[in-house]
């Protein structure tokens, strides 16, 4: 079921990666609605010690495109902040050979300052020099078409334009390693396909693309490789056209009212997963 080496991965195949996942786990530990790193707390009485993600493995090497699938709270969502290194694993080791950028500039943006103005922060936040935030202002001011509101407060702007600057300062980037949690929204339907376009040309510029969605049509879209993660971890790597269709098959048994069939479908795509060993000797 995966193109990717199931057992000891070869020594060359590591050296061309751009990512290197080695036996990763995050724990937390969880109590009076806060969640701390198993490695900065202990656990004990009213503590909830949760595993999110559990001795997770894998490469990737340059130009692949890599869709994380799985249910809520399956580890997605951690595992892209542990390789944009927001966060620590609680064991194991991960090797980026750049720095990666896990896209999304909302929190950068001020609804009292202009159109402008928030370009260049956003711009700012997502890497950039003072010198190239300032080049890009006049080039998203005019793929954005807000005319002369570019120039006025987002607090005056609708809901449609305000996502559209956020979408066309997010995709402003030339990333090697891309992290995507969700898809951007883009304002409205009219502008799909002009988002589309630039969506599609930021994703050719990206040496490595990892996609997180609960759509798996977006998956199969943008993806050729798919990771499916369950409970925190792994248990199928390979071809999108491969995992994608008994991931259909199992989310369609889920929809039964007898889950049992759709249990055991799931236990033969663990029983047929082999993790990879990473050495590096």
């Amino acid at each position: 079921m995966s193109d990717s080496p199931n057992s000891e991965v070869d020594i060359d195949y590591i050296e061309k990666a751009n990512v290197v996942v080695r036996n990763v786990s995050k724990r937390y530990v969880i109590s009076q609605s806060r969640s701390d790193d198993a490695n900065t707390v202990r656990a004990g009485r009213n503590k909830i010690v949760v595993d999110a993600l559990s001795d997770v493995s894998f490469v990737t090497v340059p130009g692949e495109s890599v869709g994380l699938i799985g249910l809520n709270g399956s580890g997605k969502s951690t595992l892209l902040k542990l390789i944009a290194g927001g966060e620590s694993p609680t064991s194991g080791d991960i090797f980026v050979r750049y720095q990666p950028m896990l896209m999304g500039v909302s929190p950068a943006l001020q609804k009292n300052l202009s159109g402008e103005s928030n370009i260049y922060l956003g711009c700012l936040a997502l890497g950039m020099s003072p010198d190239e935030a300032r080049e890009q202002i006049p080039i998203i001011a005019e793929w954005t078409e807000l005319g002369e509101a570019i120039k006025r407060p987002m607090s005056t702007y609708s809901s449609g334009m305000g996502a559209r600057l956020g979408f066309a300062i997010s995709t402003a980037v030339n990333p090697e390693i891309l992290l995507i949690d969700e898809a951007l929204s883009t304002g409205d339907a009219a502008f799909g396909a002009k988002a589309q376009e630039r969506m599609t040309d930021l994703l050719g510029r990206a040496g490595n693309l990892f996609l997180v969605s609960h759509s798996i049509g977006q998956i199969e879209k943008n993806c050729k490789r798919t990771i499916w993660i369950n409970q925190g971890r792994i248990i199928s790597d390979g071809l999108t056209d491969e995992v994608s269709p008994t991931y259909h098959e199992w989310a369609r048994l889920m929809g039964k009212k007898d889950k049992t069939p759709a249990h055991e479908y799931l236990e033969s795509i663990v029983a047929n997963y082999q993790a990879p060993q990473i050495v590096f000797e």
